[in-house]
């Protein structure tokens, strides 16, 4: 495997992350409209560290 698909996979599965993430934030349902917009703020403009945090976030808040 070449350098260049470490990277493109690297960059796939940070996506993939990021995705997932995105999607649990916005189907959570105690999250205002106005969390869920600062939620992925931080996940999108802090990549795979934003969304470890988010999802931190959702998992101590007890519904998922």
């Amino acid at each position: 495997m070449s350098d260049i698909d470490i990277v493109i996979y690297s960059l796939g599965g940070l996506m993939f992350f990021q995705a997932y993430v995105t999607i649990r934030v916005v189907r959570h349902k105690s999250y205002t409209s106005e969390k869920k917009r600062h939620q992925l703020l931080i996940i999108w403009l802090v990549p795979f560290v934003g969304a470890a945090i988010a999802l931190a976030g959702l998992a101590t808040d007890g519904e998922t």
